[in-house]
């Protein structure tokens, strides 16, 4: 009886002090496991914060485009009253709208990207489901980034030289230079491709999460 206690007791603190072992790995390990997730959702939010950027500029960019074309629809009508109604054509109005025009053009085609609102063949696409749609936006992506990457480097290299050579359209009375709508056309491709990248690191995002789990898997399980 005298040495069963002891040895009962000695039992006891062996436990608790395993308990709290195992108790102290425990937190250890939440701790280290919180450490790493806050790494992850801190990349994540940089990522974000970085494709937001992309968007807000997008939209600015693209609202500031829209009001070159009321601006385009009243040189048209100026050169229309000017030559019918005074005889007097201008000689700067045909090239000045035609390079509104193209400026229009590049500086909102990111912007519609951004909405999505380029013409697409969707009569398979919307019977997806959401990682079905990222699937197939990533593949095409890559097909995409790869085209105005191209476009970037093409259009940076005339707009350079261009502005080098003090480009300008000869075939014209008016004689316009060339490399500001070039270097237009420049930045255009550039917002294009960021908006694009935006999107397809979108698509990849959902592609890595976890599915979610439907009420009938979990059912199930």
């Amino acid at each position: 009886r005298d040495l069963a206690g002891p040895r009962c007791a000695f039992g006891r603190e062996r436990n608790s002090f395993e308990s709290a072992a195992a108790g102290t790995g425990a937190e250890a390990s939440a701790l280290g496991g919180g450490f790493w997730l806050d790494l992850r959702e801190g990349g994540m939010s940089r990522k974000k914060s970085v494709l937001d950027l992309i968007d807000r500029v997008n939209d600015r960019v693209g609202s500031f485009a829209s009001f070159v074309v009321p601006l385009l629809g009243f040189l048209i009508l100026f050169e229309v009253i000017m030559r019918y109604a005074f005889n007097r054509p201008t000689t700067w109005v045909h090239d000045t709208s035609q390079f509104l025009f193209g400026a229009a053009y590049m500086l909102g085609a990111g912007y519609t990207l951004l909405l999505r609102g380029h013409v697409n063949m969707d009569m398979l696409y919307v019977r997806f489901s959401k990682r079905g749609k990222a699937l197939a936006d990533a593949a095409t992506g890559v097909l995409v980034l790869v085209f105005l990457s191209v476009l970037v480097w093409q259009g940076g290299r005339m707009a350079w030289e261009s502005v080098i050579f003090n480009e300008h359209l000869a075939q014209s009375v008016f004689e316009p230079p060339l490399y500001p709508i070039k270097i237009i056309f420049f930045l255009g491709c550039v917002l294009l491709l960021l908006q694009a990248l935006a999107h397809w690191v979108r698509d990849v995002i959902v592609l890595l999460a976890k599915p979610e789990k439907t009420p009938n898997a979990e059912t199930e399980g």
